[in-house]
């Protein structure tokens, strides 16, 4: 073999590796944990759960005004970072068997509270409560919730089912009580402001009907579920 064919199998082999100016791998991957783009943390994490913009989501939008204007940061730090217990929220962060550096979950939260613009109107309900009582529950229920849900909260003409067992059995109290108070306004769901004509529903309505819908939770026999930890977001 002459030299110039060796010469052409040592370059052939190196491909572009001698030329100068050439990336260092480096500098063309970056390992997970390095990642501090809140945008491409919150499309690789949340975005198939809470979507983004006017996308319809599977659960809570993180840009609705109500929840970002409810929410303590503290709790939704908590729920970013262990996730919650009995949903299908799961935990991200490394500690709690996730895949994000505690620096990386501070960047998702900032970035979600960010998107907080405005103050919703008026006072605002707290985030957390002990429910309240199931019996007067059942009539806020049928002034705030039954002309979309159904008089039983099995689905109506406008909205599904909120006491199907595969509903309740995926969701906290704390979901209950957030979801009544913030709404669904990417699927067309008042938030607590809105659901009565006229008025907001009273801190104790709030806590009345997710006491309804906790009672509610039932497995396909009939037989009452363990509920996810209240406390947990």
């Amino acid at each position: 073999m002459n030299r110039a064919i060796l010469l052409f199998y040592v370059f052939l082999v190196a491909g572009c590796d001698w030329m100068p100016g050439k990336p260092k791998l480096s500098a063309k991957w970056q390992p997970p944990t390095a990642v501090s783009d809140f945008t491409a943390l919150y499309n690789g994490n949340c975005l198939g759960c809470h979507g983004a913009g006017a996308v319809v989501s599977g659960s809570i939008a993180m840009d609705n005004p109500t929840y970002l204007s409810v929410v303590p940061r503290n709790a939704l730090r908590r729920a970013t970072e262990k996730g919650i217990s009995g949903t299908a929220m799961p935990a991200f962060s490394i500690s709690s068997g996730g895949t994000l550096t505690d620096t990386q979950v501070e960047i998702l939260v900032n970035g979600i509270l960010a998107k907080k613009t405005t103050t919703a109107a008026g006072s605002l309900p707290a985030y957390s409560a002990a429910p309240g009582d199931i019996t007067r529950g059942n009539s806020v229920f049928s002034a705030a919730c039954a002309s979309c849900h159904g008089a039983d909260g099995a689905g109506g003409d406008k909205a599904g089912s909120v006491v199907s067992p595969a509903y309740l059995g995926l969701t906290s109290d704390q979901y209950l009580r957030t979801i009544v108070i913030v709404g669904r306004p990417d699927l067309g769901c008042p938030d607590f402001a809105n659901r009565i004509p006229g008025r907001a529903m009273t801190d104790e309505e709030i806590a009345d009907v997710t006491a309804w819908l906790v009672s509610n939770r039932k497995n396909e026999f009939g037989q009452p579920l363990v509920p996810p930890a209240p406390s947990q977001p």
